[in-house]
């Protein structure tokens, strides 16, 4: 991560918006500057804001939003910080604001607006990421692998705050490391293995378990089941061949039944037809009498069509005599309301143009009268400003009057936050010596401890004897487990072999009884294709029926020519059903025959597959076996002297007790480290606690020191606003003075508590007298235009006058069937009124057009007329219908007709059809009846199929049963040695995860991660000891012997001693601080790069010769590309630096500026 732009405004003391650009000159040929400036000025603000702009706080505000922020510069409305920052290739720029409401000074504080965005580095546009405050937060450490906590203590070291790695605690040391240089996978590797093993183990204990519950069939119930299942299936053979038998001589029994039944039906349908026919005789009489009217309803229609168009005509014609006297009236009644409207507006004309006279007359009396207001357009202006400008110093010497009360709160809250701080700090400096006396009694307890267990014990050593020992007791478990197995597969192996022998006997069995069905099945097969070649040729002869009806004794055959038909009676006689029902009993038995093949065939295949199953689970078993062998030769070789023997699987108990024997062992091992581990811990707790007292000892430090920096500066505000508050005071009385003698000389007093009322009533007398000026210029020209219009509009009802005068009355008017033109239906406007005249004329014309051509169509239909009535007349004599009463009488409606004409075919089609019906079924039922094929009852035959249903039924179901639990205990079988293999692959598995498990696997995966961590911190250490060298050759950092994360600082100048860091001095502290910082800067991961070093404060505890030492170390990194920056108050540094940041102060008015 490199910062590259900063941008702030209205920080701290500094008022205004700046920018600051490390990409552009001189920034960009020299990455080392640094950042000077009294103190005070604002030096520090640059930080903050860097922080403000990425992690909405600083090091010094925890908490800045809507509820607090003492960051914005005082008597401002707003401000922002803003950062762009590059990360591995790719630019970013984080933005954080903050304003008041109405962007009033005094306003209450709005909730601060974020943004994140990604900028285009062609371009230089930028596509938003976000502009939440927390999720903005998230992408940034996602972004960065930097949260605020670990930017402060690797990147940008703050003041006060510069020893924080060195002094951050374990665990916060920890989470920087790894997210600085991307261990944490080791932690998820960790984690993965302890949940794997634990897997693995589960899932070996649940196989192990339901190896343990499966239940298999004894050899001798698995014989028994195979014959009971033979005997059932021969009986099913003889009771499906009676079954068959009996249900043809049922189905024979049904069909003469329905054949008896179906030849009444028959009868009953042939008279019923008759009968509707004999019923239906009047009214096929009534359709006979109508053909001759049907015949001359032409006519009469063509008679009545012409006689209607000649009436419709003469309608027509009097209908438009009638519109056309209309048309005339409205016309007249046109003229006389144009002609009034006409000298309406003449009226209103003359009325317009007295009432503008009248109004131009009171114009001109107002503006004389109100003269003076036409000079109050110049003077307003300046009233209005130098108003203004009053009430914004009034508002100005307020805000100065409460600045300065609230300082002196301030002032006076400062003083007892002081004193309540020396009394923290005292009370600080005691628990810290605390801490320190419990951590040596913790390291005392945990030393006396180690050596009870042996001289030369360590915590490690102890950890990995009980690692071993609890590495035994697992082989034990698993030789008992594979010893179960092993006498487990003994067992499987003689049911196996016995359920073979078992299953190849009743294959044999099954083989001969299906070769006598399929014999069975063809000799069926052979009947039923000589049965349908009989009904076929039946089927064609009795298709020709109809032929052989038609021909008579002693008439020549059209086909053949032949005068004798001798075989008609022969093929009369044919019965195709017979046939046909014949066929269907041979292809029912044969369809049983196929499917007893099918059964047969499918418990023969069924057999051998149990056959197969048997073998394949014998050949794994034998598998599994070589397998158990194998794995108990090397669990015994790893468990040592004490393993069984070869055949030591067949003794349990001698397992059990040497299981029993190691698990103590190890349970003792176990207690002892865990005893150990506690020890540890509250070491580290203790240390912990050491660390949290001396931090919160500097902290109350520092914040003392901030106490008093703030109390100096809180009087220096307060002397700047009342300097600047009697300055405003006097501007105030000065300009009062001068706005009282601009107001006399225009003869008005001061304003009173209200300006804006005063400054609007005059505003409104200027703005009327102007209105009243220009309405006098508009008048005249409207006065020109209103004469005009009256003298048009008087000229223009003389001429309607002389229009209506001349208009003639109509006459000859026939009485109207519509009502005349009313006044509410006449236009209200003379221009609508002229183009209704106009239209009346052209209306009138057309009318007349019409009605002349109406009565020229009327005597041509009236000719038409005369000559149809003739043509009807002539041909009603010519009918056998007397008159036209007669015609009528004897006419049908069409839809009467029509269903008359259908129900003399339908009548007669159904008498014919169940005549034919009615043969058909008289010589069915005969033709079933000489069959004869059983004398017994149907209630005997129905009985005897019952019967035979049931008893099959019941067979069936044994046999079904007898069969699903041989195949059950086949699957099972084989299902068994499936899980038996699968126990052994996941026993291998499962001892492989447990040995790693028990090398780095842990719950939470601290144990692979903090190994990870220390390699790590043993890296940094060796590139801060490098930087250290550079600086003072005296130390040396390196890891604590009892702590996985701790440091300790060793002194060459006394003998290579060890001590603890919180020994060093404040100089030799800040020179190890940097050594960390510049190490962690060349940490680099794949996530995290620190490109960028911010130093705030701590060369001032440096002599000479050590602070140009540490100035040529920080030249180095610059050479490498990196960017640091300097905060410091040293001349010397201020000296060797030429690229400076300078922060100067404003005379006396607490705002600063910047100077590059």
């Amino acid at each position: 991560m490199k910062i590259l732009a900063l941008r702030l405004k209205n920080l701290n003391s500094l008022k205004g918006e700046w920018t600051l650009d490390f990409r552009q000159p001189p920034f960009a040929g020299n990455g080392l500057f640094a950042i000077t400036g009294p103190t005070g000025a604002g030096k520090s603000t640059l930080l903050d804001a860097i922080c403000l702009a990425l992690y909405h706080q600083t090091p010094r505000l925890p908490s800045v939003g809507a509820s607090s922020n003492d960051l914005m510069t005082r008597h401002t409305a707003d401000c922002l910080a803003e950062v762009t920052f590059e990360v591995q290739g790719s630019l970013y720029r984080a933005f954080w604001s903050q304003r008041r409401a109405r962007d009033k000074v005094d306003g209450a504080l709005q909730a601060p607006k974020v943004e994140l965005a990604q900028i285009d580095a062609a371009t230089g546009t930028g596509t938003i990421l976000t502009t939440h405050s927390n999720e903005k937060l998230k992408r940034i450490a996602t972004l960065t692998g930097l949260d605020f906590g670990r930017f402060t203590k690797s990147m940008l070291l703050a003041q006060g705050g510069f020893a924080a790695f060195l002094e951050a605690k374990a665990n916060e040391r920890a989470e920087l490391l790894e997210e600085l240089t991307g261990t944490e996978i080791y932690g998820q590797i960790s984690q993965a293995v302890f949940e794997r093993a634990r897997d693995a183990r589960q899932a070996l204990e649940r196989l192990q378990a339901q190896a343990d519950g499966m239940q298999l069939l004894s050899p001798e119930a698995h014989t028994a089941l195979l014959a009971e299942a033979d005997s059932l299936q021969t009986t099913l053979v003889e009771l499906q061949a009676e079954h068959s038998q009996v249900l043809a001589q049922h189905q024979w029994l049904q069909q003469v039944a329905q054949a008896q039944h179906a030849a009444q039906a028959a009868d009953a349908a042939h008279a019923q037809a008759q009968q509707a026919l004999d019923d239906a005789a009047p009214a096929l009489q009534r359709l006979a009498r109508s053909t001759p009217a049907q015949a001359l309803q032409p006519l009469y229609q063509a008679w009545q069509q012409a006689q209607a168009a000649h009436t419709d005509t003469a309608v027509q014609c009097q209908q438009l005599q009638a519109q056309l006297h209309q048309t005339q009236a409205s016309q007249h009644a046109l003229h006389h309301h144009a002609h009034a409207l006409a000298q309406q507006e003449a009226q209103q004309a003359q009325a317009a143009l007295v009432a503008l006279q009248h109004e131009q007359q009171q114009v001109q009396d107002d503006l004389c009268t109100h003269a003076a207001h036409a000079q109050l357009g110049t003077q307003l202006s300046g009233w209005r400003q130098q108003l203004a400008q009053h009430a914004a110093r009034e508002q100005q010497l307020a805000t100065l009057q409460h600045d300065a009360s609230e300082e002196k709160k301030h002032i006076h809250s400062l003083h007892t936050q002081l004193a309540a701080q020396e009394a923290q700090v005292s009370a600080a400096a005691q628990a810290e010596q605390q801490a320190q006396h419990t951590l040596q009694q913790a390291q005392d307890a945990l030393a006396q401890h180690l050596a009870a267990q042996g001289p030369g014990t360590t915590l490690a050593t102890l950890r990995t004897r009980w690692q071993a020992s609890h590495s035994q007791v697992h082989q034990w478990q698993q030789l008992q487990a594979l010893a179960a197995q092993r006498r487990q597969h003994a067992t499987q192996h003689t049911a196996l072999q016995q359920a073979e022998q078992e299953s190849q006997a009743a294959a044999t069995q099954q083989a001969q009884a299906l070769e006598h069905l399929r014999a069975q099945g063809r000799l069926q097969a052979e009947l039923v294709a000589s049965q349908r070649q009989v009904l076929a040729q039946e089927q064609r002869i009795h298709s020709l029926q109809a032929h052989r009806q038609a021909l008579q004794p002693g008439e020549a055959c059209p086909l053949c020519g032949a005068h004798d038909h001798p075989a008609i009676a022969a093929y009369t006689a044919l019965q195709p059903s017979r046939t046909q029902h014949a066929l269907a009993q041979a292809e029912q038995a044969l369809a049983a025959l196929q499917a007893q093949e099918a059964q047969q065939q499918a418990d023969l295949a069924a057999t051998h597959t149990r056959l197969n199953v048997l073998q394949a689970q014998q050949q794994q078993l034998a598998q599994a076996t070589q397998a158990d062998a194998t794995s108990w030769q090397a669990l015994c070789t790893a468990v040592g002297d004490n393993a069984p023997g070869p055949a030591g699987w067949h003794d349990a108990h001698a397992l059990a007790t040497a299981h029993a024997s190691c698990s103590a062992h190890s349970a003792a091992l176990a207690q002892a480290l865990h005893t150990a581990e506690a020890h540890e811990q509250a070491i580290a707790q203790a240390r912990e606690a050491a660390h949290q007292r001396a931090h919160a000892l500097q902290q109350a430090q520092h914040q003392l020191a901030a106490l008093q920096q703030a109390e100096r500066e809180a009087q220096a505000r307060l002397h700047t606003v009342l300097q600047q508050q009697t300055t405003l005071q006097a501007e105030l009385d000065a300009q009062t003075a001068a706005l009282h003698q601009a107001l006399a000389s225009a003869g008005l007093p001061l304003p009173g508590t209200d300006p804006s009322a005063w400054l609007q009533a005059r505003e409104a007398e200027w703005q009327h007298w102007q209105a009243a000026h220009a309405r006098l210029q508009q008048l005249t020209p409207e006065l020109a235009v209103q004469t005009r219009v009256c003298s048009a509009a008087s000229t223009e009802a003389a001429t309607w006058a002389e229009r209506s005068a001349n208009l003639a009355t109509p006459s000859d008017a026939a009485p109207s069937t519509q009502p005349s033109t009313q006044p509410s239906a006449l236009p209200n406007t003379l221009p609508a009124c002229t183009q209704a005249v106009a239209a009346t004329a052209q209306q009138l014309a057309s009318l007349q057009g019409q009605l002349l051509q109406a009565l020229a169509s009327l005597q041509a239909l009236q000719r038409a007329q005369e000559s149809a009535h003739a043509t009807w007349l002539q041909a009603l004599q010519a009918s056998p219908l007397t008159d036209e009463a007669a015609y009528h009488q004897a006419l049908l409606p069409e839809a009467e007709r029509a269903q008359l004409q259908a129900l003399h075919e339908r009548l007669h089609s159904a008498l014919q059809r169940h005549a034919t019906l009615q043969a058909d079924a008289h010589a069915r039922a005969a033709a079933l009846q000489a069959q004869a094929v059983t004398d017994a009852s149907a209630a005997a035959i129905q009985e005897r199929l019952h019967t035979l249903e049931e008893t099959r039924h019941a067979h069936s179901a044994r046999l079904g049963a007898a069969q699903a639990r041989l195949n059950d205990d086949a699957q099972r079988r084989s299902q068994q040695a499936a899980l038996l293999a699968t126990i052994a692959t996941q026993t291998q598995d499962c001892d492989l995860w447990q040995r790693l498990d028990a090398l780095i696997g842990s719950a939470k995966g601290d144990k692979f991660r903090r190994f990870a961590q220390g390699l790590t911190l043993e890296h940094l250490l060796h590139l801060a000891n490098q930087h250290l060298a550079r600086l003072h050759g005296r130390y040396l950092l390196r890891r604590k012997a009892t702590g996985e994360l701790e440091l300790d600082i060793v002194d060459s100048w006394q003998g290579d001693v060890a001590r603890d860091t919180r020994t060093l001095s404040g100089g030799e502290a800040f020179l190890v601080s940097l050594a960390l910082a510049l190490a962690l800067s060349d940490l680099v991961s794949s996530k995290t790069s620190i490109d960028s070093l911010f130093l705030d404060e701590g060369f001032g505890t440096l002599d000479g010769d050590t602070l140009e030492v540490a100035l040529g170390a920080l030249d180095a990194l610059n050479a490498s590309g990196k960017m640091i920056g300097i905060i410091s108050h040293v001349q010397a540094l201020q000296e060797r630096i030429p690229v400076q940041i300078r922060v100067d102060k404003g005379a006396g008015v607490g705002h600063s500026r910047l100077l590059v």
